[in-house]
């Protein structure tokens, strides 16, 4: 399996967007 730079960037950084995306939903929630 050869993974390009692009592509091992991208699942890295996908999960570390979603965790970003639901602690600004979660803040942006927050009284």
């Amino acid at each position: 399996m050869n993974l390009t730079p692009h592509h091992s960037a991208l699942l890295f950084t996908a999960p570390r967007a979603a965790v970003v995306v639901r602690v600004v939903v979660v803040v942006g929630n927050a009284p």
